[in-house]
């Protein structure tokens, strides 16, 4: 008689896969390596493309600058307010176009459906987005040792974007001296109340700025102002022919010995004056 004899034999036991402690503080090593090397990098693209938009915004508000003025009957480089010559409110700086804004960019004056300019970029439809106007990296204005315009720095206006306040991140050149001195008084010395064929340059000369830019062009060239595209005194700007650029401005230089009695300022490839055309007055 046979015996059938069964033998039970245990499961091999097998090692399973895991990270040893040593291994995996190597791996979060790695990874904190290379977030820190591609992390600005991205933060880089991404400021870069901000400032595309923002130059685009430019180029497209100078182009229909350009539309205005072949239609304009003095051949204006920009809107003139109708109250120009009455307040020094209406200079020319931001009534040309945009939203409506704070304070006194919210008065009827300053209403939207009121700035010329907003017909020739949105025609006459009630619903503007007016993002055209807008810098997507707009922080406003900073404090500095000569404020150019201290509304910017109050209440509604301080720590907002000066496309809130004024309805448009982008100021007009007007190149008009409030410091007081002869003979800059009431004068302007850029395109502002000036046709465009008594623009010499206009490839050279700047027609729309960040607003930001204006911080950096009151004070001393040693001042530092970092633009809105975190770039220092680099600044987005459209030149009368309707193109756009970015520049560098740091301060004002005493041109008085070449240009007497003449407001110039001016840096590499571009102009904020219209020398040697005469200046225009401003009457208020």
């Amino acid at each position: 008689m046979f015996s059938l004899q069964t033998t039970t034999q245990r499961p091999c036991p097998h090692r399973v896969g895991a990270f040893t402690l040593l291994e995996l503080l190597v791996v979060i090593a790695i990874i904190a390596l290379l977030m820190a090397v591609l992390l600005p990098a991205l933060s880089g693209a991404r400021n870069e493309g901000l400032k595309a938009k923002c130059l685009s915004n430019l180029h497209a508000i100078g182009q229909a600058l350009i539309t205005y003025s072949i239609e304009d009957a003095s051949g204006y480089t920009s809107p003139v307010h109708p109250k120009a010559e009455t307040d020094w409110w209406f200079d020319g700086e931001y009534e040309y176009g945009g939203a409506t804004g704070v304070s006194v960019f919210a008065d009827q004056d300053f209403w939207a459906e009121n700035r010329i300019l907003n017909r020739y970029l949105y025609g006459s439809g009630a619903q503007m987005s007016f993002e055209l106007y807008q810098c997507p990296t707009d922080a406003g204005v900073q404090a500095a040792p000569v404020n150019f315009e201290p509304f910017f720095l109050v209440p509604p206006a301080v720590n907002t974007s000066i496309f809130h306040s004024a309805g448009t991140s982008y100021r007009l050149n007007n190149h008009i001296d409030f410091l007081g001195q002869t003979p800059y008084t009431q004068h302007f010395y850029g395109p502002y109340m000036r046709p465009q064929t008594r623009v010499p340059e206009p490839s050279l000369t700047v027609i729309l700025e960040e607003t930001v830019t204006e911080v950096a062009k009151w004070n001393q060239p040693t001042y530092t102002t970092t633009g809105w595209h975190f770039k220092r005194n680099m600044f987005n700007v459209a030149f009368v022919d309707g193109h756009s650029s970015t520049i560098y401005l740091a301060g004002q230089r005493d041109m008085s010995a070449q240009y007497p009695n003449y407001w110039v300022l001016r840096g590499e490839g571009w102009r904020m004056d219209c020398y040697p055309e005469p200046p225009i007055e401003d009457k208020p």
